[in-house]
């Protein structure tokens, strides 16, 4: 089967903190690397040590969103409540049939806690850069629609690419 589409980029990209694009000077926002945790065995009968991922569970998640000039908006929010971000953007692709563009959507979705604050370089005629640091406890990314990742860490909630961890909620009596 022949790939039909190109992925180009992102045209453009908003960011959403506790509801509200306020925030001003947003250069980039890293998402979360997913990583599992895994467990290491070494059992008689094999030929070297083995490394397992554990089903469900994952390495400590982090994300950072990098301020290419600060100001005053970053005092709307702190670590009083947990802070929930929502990345949203446009992304362009390219149909290989027709050789047309289209747009579809991609959602980040993060919610936790600030934990570092990279505050800015005073310089005479520099940008006034900086940045935060997020230990997330819920992390979902949508791509046109479909649902590619969605952890929440306090429930015990795991979908990575449609790999459900429901029969272990089901088993520990959770659902």
């Amino acid at each position: 089967m022949a790939k039909k589409k190109l992925p180009l980029g992102i045209v453009d990209a908003d960011l959403y903190v506790n509801g509200s694009n306020a925030l001003e000077g947003v250069g980039v926002v890293e998402l979360p690397n997913v990583e599992s945790a895994t467990i290491t065995t070494e059992q008689f009968g094999m030929a070297a040590e083995f490394e397992a991922p554990l089903i469900g569970h994952y390495k400590k998640m982090s994300a950072k969103v990098k301020m290419d000039s600060m100001n005053d908006t970053l005092l709307n929010f702190n670590n009083n409540d947990s802070i929930t971000l929502e990345c949203l953007g446009a992304l362009q692709q390219l149909d290989r049939m027709t050789h047309s563009p289209k747009i579809t959507g991609a959602d980040a979705t993060l919610k936790g806690f600030i934990t570092k604050f990279d505050g800015p370089k005073v310089e005479n005629g520099k940008k006034f850069e900086g940045s935060f640091d997020l230990s997330i406890t819920y992390y979902k990314l949508t791509i046109n629609g479909k649902t590619i990742i969605e952890i929440d860490v306090l429930n015990g909630i795991s979908n990575v690419n449609g790999s459900f961890n429901n029969i272990i909620r089901q088993l520990l009596g959770h659902i």
